[in-house]
């Protein structure tokens, strides 16, 4: 699975190269059924901002229509979500708890 793991910046483990995405892995999106997820970004463990300027970054990799992952264990993190995707003129299509925190699924663009 193609993602974004925050924790290679201080590793030295290598990033996704910038540029066109090709979807990874297919979600189960409530409301949606499966949905094909351009990149994930795991910012388990990351406290705010991080998370939401992570994400930022993915969403201007990523192309029009093309659905982000974001998994994160900081609640007042995934609270600010929603109001990120109306800034970046993008659509929050759902929240999803799971056993290691959240899943939130972005669409780029409307």
């Amino acid at each position: 699975m193609s993602g974004w793991n925050w924790w290679g910046l201080f590793d030295g483990r290598p990033q996704p190269a910038p540029g066109p995405s090709a979807v990874s892995a297919t979600a189960d999106v409530p409301g949606l059924g499966p949905t094909p997820i351009a990149q994930t970004v795991d910012c388990l463990g990351a406290m705010c901002p991080r998370p939401q300027l992570l994400t930022m970054k993915v969403l201007n990799r990523v192309s029009e229509g093309e659905v982000v992952e974001v998994r994160c264990d900081s609640a007042p993190a995934v609270e600010g979500f929603p109001a990120l995707a109306l800034t970046l003129a993008s659509t929050h299509l759902a929240t999803v708890r799971d056993t290691q925190g959240w899943r939130v699924y972005l669409r780029k663009g409307g």
